[in-house]
């Protein structure tokens, strides 16, 4: 058996603070993380401080944009998979580094899922649904909505998903690295 991490957050931004009022949750972003650490979390986000370019990136809460914003609301949920369902990750995320400049931030679509629309595109994610399509389509893992449909919050609805921290990014990574916190 494995553990895997999904990371979800809100930061202070205009766009973070609208989404959060449309979808009445308190985490707009999702990552996924294959450690307790944090320092390497696949998703799909901004590449520099600042809205685009956007696509395919790598995050660490110690640094770049969560550094900015560590004081912002974070959660992490624990799921525990097969050592299969892990590999399956790995190749999903192997296939993404493969052809990460192709990728491309999804708008619409995030906009879309909002409403509850589905719409997939071939080079195109917004942040849940990549974490999905690494759960659902590369781990196999049955997920509550497709991956274009997932919202940060809809991961918590996955069977056998454990919520093992509540708090700011700032708090999460001091009681990490102070070892307080083991996950």
């Amino acid at each position: 058996m494995k553990e895997i991490f999904i990371f979800t957050s809100s930061t202070k931004t205009k766009v973070s603070k609208m989404v959060a009022v449309l979808t009445k949750s308190k985490t707009t972003h999702t990552a996924l993380c294959l450690n307790g650490k944090f320092d390497k979390m696949y998703t799909f986000g901004r590449k520099t401080l600042r809205p685009f370019p956007a696509g395919f990136v790598y995050e660490n809460i110690r640094t770049n944009i969560l550094k900015v914003q560590e004081k912002c609301y974070c959660q992490v949920f624990k799921m525990k998979i097969t050592d299969g369902e892990y590999e399956g990750i790995l190749k999903e995320i192997e296939r993404y580094e493969q052809e990460k400049e192709k990728y491309r931030y999804a708008l619409l679509g995030a906009w879309m899922c909002l409403f509850r629309i589905r719409k997939e595109f071939k080079y195109k994610r917004f942040c849940s649904q990549f974490v999905a399509n690494l759960i659902g389509d590369g781990g196999g893992i049955k997920l509550p909505y497709v991956p274009s449909l997932m919202r940060p919050k809809d991961f918590l609805k996955i069977k056998d998903v454990e919520r093992v921290y509540i708090g700011t990014i700032k708090e999460l990574a001091e009681k990490i690295d102070n070892g307080q916190l083991e996950l």
